[in-house]
């Protein structure tokens, strides 16, 4: 017997899209309230790069929870590239890495540790 899922859901096929152009957008986020065009550029289905280096923590974890919420509403994936770069994509972007990808879609960041190793 089949569980109820989205699986009803009819998924739009983008690639049937001829006019559609891949365009990759690299940004460095300097406030929060920069997210909403980084979301914007998401919704009309580029690749997103976010470099968070100039946001606290706090910021950048904001930043990264909002725009993993809006790649999954695209049926969309969130990337995570290094310490503060994470990469949003939408669903008709396939992406192959050898890096595992993170458990949540929205990975948890970290304060880096103060201490130096021995």
């Amino acid at each position: 017997m089949k569980t109820k899922s989205m699986n009803r859901i009819p998924r739009f096929d983008w690639s049937a899209d001829q006019n559609l152009q891949s365009e990759v957008v690299v940004k460095t986020i300097n406030a929060v309230e920069e997210t909403e065009e980084a979301l914007q550029l998401l919704q009309a289905r580029k690749v997103v790069i976010l470099v968070l280096d100039k946001l606290t923590v706090e910021k950048a974890q904001r930043v990264v929870d909002w725009m993993a919420g809006g790649a999954c509403a695209i049926d969309g994936q969130t990337f995570w590239i290094s310490e503060k770069t994470f990469m949003f994509v939408p669903n008709q972007v396939e992406i192959k890495s050898q890096r595992s990808t993170p458990i949540s879609p929205s990975p948890y960041l970290k304060e880096p540790s103060k201490e130096l190793p021995n």
